[in-house]
């Protein structure tokens, strides 16, 4: 047979509420113990600073940072490329790119001259691949179609960044 469950009744669940209360109260007299970090400042004799002014220090640090952290100067990517069947086909396996940078990579082989076809392909398995396909190999080097490709591609993000500061 199933036992039945006990219920207490509500005025001792009050009671018990009410030693939480002083127990906190309690507390609160130990965190007047420690001494704050203003007067600290001022027994070792640095110059004491204002809420206002340190919030101000914080926030032109914290900018410095972003700052720092939204233009790095130089991003090294990992490239690995192999040739295919074909005497004229490329593969290049690009490490940590999505879409946006295949993609604008891509327009920009298209636009380069003694490239005859381009095309990525990106999943979440395997590193993003660029497949090249030139007109003829005898005449054009893989690296130099990719070095003009990326200079182009390199003008575009500077004159972006030119009509960006012009707005702002």
């Amino acid at each position: 047979m199933a036992k039945k469950k006990v219920v207490k009744p509500e005025e001792e669940e009050e009671e018990d509420l009410d030693d939480l209360e002083d127990d906190f109260l309690d507390d609160e007299e130990t965190v007047d113990e420690y001494p704050k970090v203003s007067e600290k400042k001022e027994q070792e004799g640095a110059p004491s600073v204002t809420e206002e002014e340190d919030l101000e220090l914080i926030s032109e640090e914290e900018f410095e940072l972003e700052e720092e952290a939204r233009f790095p100067d130089y991003k090294y990517l990992k490239l690995k490329l192999s040739k295919k069947e074909g005497e004229d086909d490329y593969e290049l396996i690009i490490e940590g790119q999505s879409h946006g940078f295949c993609n604008i990579l891509v327009k920009h082989l298209l636009n380069t001259e003694g490239v005859n076809s381009a095309a990525y392909k990106v999943t979440g398995i395997v590193p993003a691949q660029i497949f090249i396909r030139l007109e003829d190999s005898k005449k054009y080097k893989i690296k130099d179609i990719l070095f003009k490709a990326i200079e182009a591609l390199r003008e575009e993000v500077l004159e972006t960044q030119k009509v960006f500061k012009k707005l702002t």
